[in-house]
């Protein structure tokens, strides 16, 4: 998988110079995907943490999936806290594979954000998946207007998948305290749970 990151983070030229050898920045975006503080991974790698932030954020694209056939799709969203704001994070698991299918940040939870948000996920499956929805009222225009060939709504069974997913991803962020580093607006904490989505999705 290193490997695999490394030779495409040279084809697209996503670093103009090997001051720091390509290898490294992967290694360094592995070691924070994996749990280690930007501050931390500094003193493995020997370079800034602002720079393994960095290396972390562009490398993130590389692991984002392709189109593909998904048959059955656990979508949910929780909360996170930005300083005293609260976001939402909407996320689409395949129940079979324990992939990402597609992850999203946004400032508010309505009917508006779950119908766009779903579009996205429907975009990055083949054929028509099964589509497993909580009984959150903001589901019920978007799979009226999508009209898709199958969902269902519950509580537990597969669906209770993606609730395993974001138990993964408050784990990662106790490290902040359940909260992002000071300055952060909701567009950043979005890039970071893409990163950490598609960081995830490499190691299945």
């Amino acid at each position: 998988m290193l490997g695999r990151v490394v030779e495409q983070a040279r084809e697209q030229e996503i670093f103009s110079r090997e001051d720091t050898p390509t290898e490294k920045r992967v290694e360094a975006a592995f070691l924070y995907h994996a749990g280690l503080s930007y501050r931390r991974v500094e003193k493995v790698i020997g370079r800034s943490y602002e720079a393994v932030r960095q290396w972390y954020h562009r490398l993130a694209h590389l692991f984002d999936p392709e189109p593909d056939h998904h048959s059955t799709i656990a979508i949910d969203e929780t909360k996170l806290k930005v300083e005293e704001t609260e976001v939402y994070v909407w996320a689409a698991i395949d129940v079979e594979t324990f992939e990402v299918i597609h992850i999203e940040v946004s400032p508010g939870r309505s009917d508006l954000d779950a119908l766009l948000f779903i579009k996205q996920v429907l975009k990055r499956c083949r054929g028509d998946p099964v589509v497993l929805v909580d009984r959150g009222p903001w589901y019920n225009w978007p799979l009226d207007d999508l009209e898709l060939c199958e969902s269902r709504r519950e509580t537990w069974g597969e669906r209770s998948l993606v609730e395993a997913w974001f138990g993964l991803l408050k784990y990662r962020t106790r490290l902040f305290y359940n909260r992002f580093p000071h300055y952060s607006s909701w567009k950043s904490v979005d890039r970071w749970v893409k990163a950490f989505a598609a960081f995830h999705n490499s190691i299945l």
